[in-house]
C-alpha cells in the first residue's frame, strides 16, 4: 500500500499530527498512547510527543498510509440513523466549530456498510435500534475489522437503559447517548473526540471551577481506578472522596460536586436514603450508582431514588470519563 508523501523534515510528532497522518481522531492516538501501541515521550509542558521513526515503524506495522498533515483535513463523522432530525442536530453542531466537518448520513445497513469503506468516518453515531441494522451488531463488527477498530463510536438510541448501555459500552462504543439528543452533549463529544481544545464547552468547570466528583465506596481500589481515569481529564477534575453515606452527605455540603459515583453497599446509611438526599441537594449531581451485581430489583431502587443509572462496578472503571463527559 503507498505510502503517500514524503514526510517534512520533522523529527516529533503531536497527538494531533498522528490524528490526522493515521486518520483517526486525537482520543484514540491518545488511547494507542497509553496502552503501550505506541511509544511516546512528555514535554516538559506535559504534552505528549511520538518519533517519527516510532510512527514510521506502527504504521508500517498496521498498513497505515504515512500520510503527512497539512493542516487542512476536514474531520469525517458519519450519521447512522433514520431519523432526520438526527443528521440535521448532527449538521449544525459542526457547522459552529471552528474545525471543518464532513457529515454523512446511512439510512440504511447497505449505506451503512458502503460509507464505513468508502467514507472512512473519523466518528459514527450510531442508531441502537433503526429498522433492519441492528446496532449492538454493528458496533461489535466495527471493533472487530483491523480498518475501523479504532473509529470513535457514539451509540444513540430511543430505548434508553442500564442494559442497553452496558451491553454497547461492552460492544466497544465509546458512549450511550439518549434521545432525544442534548446538543450541549452531542457538540462535547464532537470536540472531545476531535481534541478541539480551543472550543468554548459548556461546562461547570468553566464556569464555576473544576468538575466535581465525589466517589462514595470503601473499596480503594476501585477508587484508585478511577482517580488514576480522572487525573487525565481536560479541564481538571477535583476528586473528592468518601468511605460512608455520613461522610458522603458531609462532602458534599462542603462542596457540592457535580457527579457522584455510590456505591450501593456503603455503611451507616440505607444507600437508598444517600441517593435521595444527594439527589436532592441544591447542586443536583448527577448520580450514577454502583454495584458488583446488580439486580433489576436493585437498579429499580437506584433509579426511584434519584440515581441516574446503576452499573455493575466492574464496568465502571476504564468507562468513567465517557460516562462523566469530562
Amino acid at each position: 500500500m503507498s505510502r503517500g508523501r514524503t514526510p517534512p523534515v520533522k523529527d516529533t510528532y503531536s497527538t494531533h499530527d498522528v490524528a490526522k497522518i493515521c486518520c483517526v481522531t486525537p482520543t484514540t492516538v491518545i488511547r494507542w498512547i497509553e496502552d503501550g501501541l505506541i511509544p511516546a515521550f512528555k514535554t516538559v509542558g506535559g504534552h505528549r510527543r511520538v518519533r517519527r521513526e516510532d510512527l514510521e515503524k506502527v504504521c508500517r506495522e498496521r498498513n497505515i498510509p504515512f500520510n503527512v498533515p497539512t493542516g487542512t483535513e476536514v474531520g469525517r463523522i458519519l450519521v447512522i440513523d433514520d431519523e432526520p432530525v438526527v443528521l440535521e442536530l448532527v449538521r449544525d453542531v459542526v457547522k459552529e466549530l471552528s474545525h471543518k466537518f464532513e457529515v454523512e448520513v446511512a439510512k440504511d445497513a447497505f449505506d451503512a456498510g458502503r460509507l464505513v469503506v468508502s467514507f472512512r468516518p473519523q466518528m459514527i453515531f450510531l442508531d441502537l435500534m433503526m429498522p433492519g441494522v441492528d446496532g449492538f451488531e454493528v458496533c461489535a463488527r466495527l471493533k472487530k475489522d483491523a480498518a475501523t477498530t479504532n473509529t470513535e463510536v457514539i451509540a444513540i438510541t430511543g430505548y434508553y437503559t442500564e442494559a442497553n448501555m452496558e451491553r454497547i459500552l461492552n460492544a466497544g462504543a465509546a458512549a450511550c447517548l439518549k434521545k432525544p439528543l442534548d446538543v450541549t452533549e452531542v457538540r462535547a463529544r464532537v470536540i472531545d473526540a476531535f481534541g478541539l481544545k480551543d472550543e468554548d464547552v459548556d461546562k461547570p468547570s468553566r464556569q464555576q471551577g473544576a468538575t466535581k466528583v465525589l466517589v462514595v465506596t470503601q473499596n480503594a481500589d476501585f477508587r484508585t481506578r478511577l482517580r488514576d481515569e480522572l487525573s487525565n481529564a481536560k479541564p481538571h477534575v477535583e476528586f473528592l472522596t468518601a468511605q460512608t453515606g455520613g461522610d458522603a452527605i458531609l462532602v458534599a455540603q462542603t462542596k457540592p460536586p457535580h457527579h457522584v459515583i455510590v456505591s450501593l453497599t456503603v455503611p451507616d446509611l440505607d444507600s437508598s436514603d444517600v441517593i435521595r438526599r444527594l439527589a436532592n441537594s441544591d447542586e443536583k449531581p448527577q448520580i450514577i450508582a454502583v454495584h458488583d451485581a446488580p439486580s433489576d430489583d436493585v437498579r429499580a431502587a437506584a433509579r426511584e431514588a434519584g440515581a441516574r443509572m446503576c452499573l455493575p462496578t466492574a464496568m465502571v472503571s476504564g468507562t468513567i470519563r465517557e460516562l462523566l463527559g469530562v
